[in-house]
């Protein structure tokens, strides 16, 4: 069986990313390169192979990376993650 992970990569202020790239960082299993970029409006897709705990990871350029948990079960997951600007305050 396996679960969807939809997720969003968002700004600071809540603004989609485009282009951030998003991978299984950890899992209960040993995860495959599994890796997608966002769309236009910040989305992305990854498989999780089994259900259980995972860690997504996401950058994109001018933001510091992140790792974010998430809990897979029986049904499709969605998430939100926040990235924080590299840029330094105007």
């Amino acid at each position: 069986m396996t679960v969807l992970i939809r997720g969003t990569v968002v700004d600071a202020g809540g603004s989609p990313i485009e282009w951030a790239s998003a991978w299984l960082a950890a899992g209960p299993a040993p995860t495959p390169d599994i890796a997608a970029l966002t769309d236009a409006d910040g989305r992305f897709t990854l498989t999780a192979p089994t259900p259980g705990m995972y860690r997504v990871g996401c950058r994109a350029e001018g933001y510091g990376p992140v790792e974010v948990p998430v809990d897979v079960g029986a049904e499709d997951v969605d998430v939100t993650v926040r990235l924080q600007s590299t840029a330094p305050p105007p």
